[in-house]
């Protein structure tokens, strides 16, 4: 068990999501006095979720789109601890990790994310692969493609992406263009979609340009569906249609990793940390939690945009908890830009009802997603 010196506060961040990257470059500026700060990270490597479609279709390579989360630590005098959390005990202030001595801590922050959530769906946790955690999904991608490639190019190879959302269509469409334009493999796409419309958070407009561009495809769009259970190598539908695959991806609706729940935690009924305005546990006012894992009392669709705003709140909160001054409010703004790509060098752009799409969207989104990339991973402070 490793214990604290009792002149130093011990700040823990677990998980290496948008908000506690953008802390940890911030703390290689500004240091907090009498404060050790930690990561807990189950990856060294962490691939930037806006740049996963490019990197599928082929448009990046790993280091294009990979955060070097142990040189980025180094840099701002943060220890990393690559391990993955068991679970915590609020009471004592411990964290318990996979492999390793139990950790204690002043202040907590967790921004672990989401990941799909399929415990209703039969074999589930057997078969097909969640497109969360990205670098899972990755090298599952790659084995299936090598096998794939070493097979008779004449024996169709049927994907199934269940899903509906941005992630799933952006996923599907990049491995589309990577069988199509880069391989010999023979593949037809099948996206199962448990709303009748889909990216039903998105205006009519980007709604319709996709539904036109998936037929245009010839990818197959089934609607109003949900996939009941799954073998290793057919799905079963809430109608009981049968589908057979070679490969299953799923990008459903998201879930929450059970041990903040299983903590103590106070979370919502989906497993998620329940936050106040100010990021902290509702529960704990010592810990913190942002992005995908936390719930506000007025739900946030899950966007990666609000854990990148959360990040300068948070940074001012934890600094501010441990100095004892008063904390800073989280604002979230009613509209963001979201920026999606079409498989190929193409993307659209949606704000609120407006609308656009071509080249250079796409230019424009390589852009800011490669500069984001640069930031954290540039040598300079």
């Amino acid at each position: 068990m490793i214990t604290p010196a009792s002149h130093k506060k011990y700040l823990f961040l677990i998980g290496c999501g948008h908000s506690h990257i953008s802390i940890i470059k911030k703390l290689g500026i500004c240091p907090l006095p009498d404060t050790k700060v930690t990561l807990i990270s189950t990856d060294s490597l962490i691939p930037y979720s806006g740049m996963l479609p490019g990197l599928i279709a082929g448009h990046y390579t790993f280091e294009d789109c990979h955060i070097d989360l142990q040189k980025l630590c180094q840099r701002a005098g943060v220890q990393f601890v690559h391990s993955e959390v068991q679970h915590i005990d609020p009471l004592t202030k411990r964290i318990y990790c996979y492999q390793h001595p139990s950790l204690q801590y002043d202040l907590l922050s967790i921004n672990i994310g989401s990941q799909p959530a399929l415990n209703d769906i039969k074999g589930a946790n057997k078969h097909g692969c969640p497109i969360k955690p990205f670098q899972q999904f990755l090298d599952y991608w790659q084995h299936w493609l090598k096998i794939a490639q070493s097979m008779n190019t004449n024996v169709l190879q049927r994907i199934v992406m269940t899903g509906g959302g941005a992630a799933s269509i952006e996923v599907l469409l990049a491995m589309h263009y990577k069988l199509r334009h880069t391989t010999s493999i023979h593949a037809s796409f099948t996206l199962v979609c448990a709303n009748q419309n889909i990216l039903s958070s998105f205006n009519e407009r980007v709604q319709v340009f996709f539904k036109r561009h998936l037929k245009t495809l010839d990818i197959t769009i089934i609607s109003g569906r949900h996939v009941a259970a799954i073998n290793q190598h057919q799905l079963t539908l809430d109608d009981g249609t049968i589908l057979d695959y070679d490969f299953s991806a799923w990008a459903t609706h998201a879930g929450a990793q059970f041990w903040p729940a299983e903590s103590g935690l106070k979370c919502d009924n989906k497993g998620f940390i329940q936050i106040d305005q100010y990021l902290r546990s509702v529960s704990h006012p010592d810990i913190f939690a942002v992005g995908d894992i936390a719930a506000f009392m007025t739900p946030l669709p899950k966007a990666g945009v609000y854990a990148i705003r959360q990040g300068p709140v948070l940074a001012s909160n934890l600094a501010a908890t441990l100095k004892q001054h008063p904390l800073l409010a989280f604002k979230p703004q009613k509209r963001f830009l979201s920026l999606l790509t079409t498989g190929d060098r193409h993307a659209i752009a949606s704000w609120g009802p407006l609308f656009g799409h071509g080249k250079w969207v796409w230019w424009w989104k390589n852009y800011i997603d490669r500069a984001f990339v640069v930031r954290f991973n540039q040598n300079r402070r």
